[in-house]
């Protein structure tokens, strides 16, 4: 198959345009999983806040003098268990950032890949090899 010059700038064109229109879609994407992630943090911290509150309010119960009644020691439990499900999902939290950092990561690696062949492609010409006898 051969190209003509007029062929290859037209298909050169329209890979570079291709190429970019990739970066930009992956760099946009990014920026869409930044913003989740965003609010991600914001809940992981409220929810971090919460925590710590709970284990003030848990070492206060144990530390007050009707610490051995039955009323303080439920109080703390009902405490506690709030405690558990807060951490649970704060580990949730947790591991859907991880894997958007590691989205991130992948699309700013396909932003650079796409970029680096549009440039390649900018030079590049369609060479036919004389066939071999």
């Amino acid at each position: 198959m051969t190209f003509t010059e007029a062929q290859q700038a037209e298909h050169r064109d329209a890979f570079i345009r291709e190429c970019r229109q990739k970066a930009w879609g992956a760099a946009c994407h990014v920026e869409w999983i930044g913003k989740q992630m965003d609010d991600l943090m914001a809940q992981y911290t409220k929810l971090s806040d919460d925590n710590v509150a709970l284990a003030m309010e848990i070492q206060t119960l144990e530390t007050a003098l009707d610490s051995h009644t039955k009323d303080n020691r439920e109080n703390r439990k009902t405490l506690q268990a709030r405690r558990t499900d807060l951490e649970k999902t704060m580990d949730g939290i947790s591991r859907s950032a991880n894997e958007g950092q590691k989205a991130m990561q992948q699309l700013y690696a396909s932003v650079e890949s796409a970029m680096a062949l549009a440039a390649h492609a900018e030079g590049w010409n369609w060479k036919e090899h004389a066939p071999s006898l």
